[in-house]
């Protein structure tokens, strides 16, 4: 199965080398609706980028699909979604847009850096929030980061086919990768508690 898989991905890489720009087109909107449609196997598609594309170019079209796709996600589902069910929502949306406001980067990062949570759920609840759409690229691009970073490193790592029997995954959650993201979320957390303390003042 394995070999199967190596004879179909060696194929591609050809194919994306001999019509290299058409492909990466191809592939970016290919990210696009992906995301916009927060199907199941994001960390596949991630991996895919910096494998076919490497390092640079897979980040960069991991970052920009996932926060365009988000964004005509939630601006659709804002439409579609919340405002029909808006009588029903709103008692909680206020409450909610009321706590975030004085943090409401901090927060919207926070969602995005809490991975396991479906790309669907957090677009859903981010369409009830009261943010622009400004705020929203911005949050999504700096809370997206530190992942797609890894990724797309995997991902390039792994282009040498030979590597792929060996990869896992878990060789680049290491345990300097892991208390970066942990200083990442302690300060993000902590710019939260202390706007909220200065509200209270």
């Amino acid at each position: 199965m394995i070999d199967y898989i190596l004879i179909i991905l060696n194929y591609t890489q050809l194919l994306i080398e001999e019509n290299y720009l058409s492909a990466l087109i191809i592939y970016f909107l290919f990210c696009i609706s992906f995301f916009f449609l927060s199907l199941p196997g994001g960390l596949i598609v991630t991996l895919s980028s910096g494998f076919f594309f490497g390092f640079y170019i897979g980040f960069f079209i991991n970052i920009i699909s996932i926060t365009i796709g988000s964004l005509f996600f939630t601006i659709l589902s804002k439409y579609f979604f919340i405002n029909y069910f808006n009588k029903y929502l709103s008692k909680y949306t206020d409450k909610l847009n009321k706590i975030i406001k004085k943090s409401s980067y901090e927060y919207l990062i926070l969602i995005r850096l809490i991975f396991g949570i479906p790309l669907i759920v957090q677009n859903l609840f981010i369409s009830t929030l009261e943010i622009s759409k400004l705020k929203f690229i911005i949050s999504s691009i700096i809370g997206f980061t530190p992942y797609f970073l890894i990724f797309s490193y995997a991902g390039d790592r792994i282009s040498n086919l030979l590597e792929i029997k060996s990869f896992s995954i878990k060789n680049f959650f290491s345990i300097e990768i892991i208390i970066v993201l942990i200083i990442f979320f302690v300060i993000i957390i902590f710019r939260i508690f202390a706007n909220i303390n200065s509200k209270k003042n």
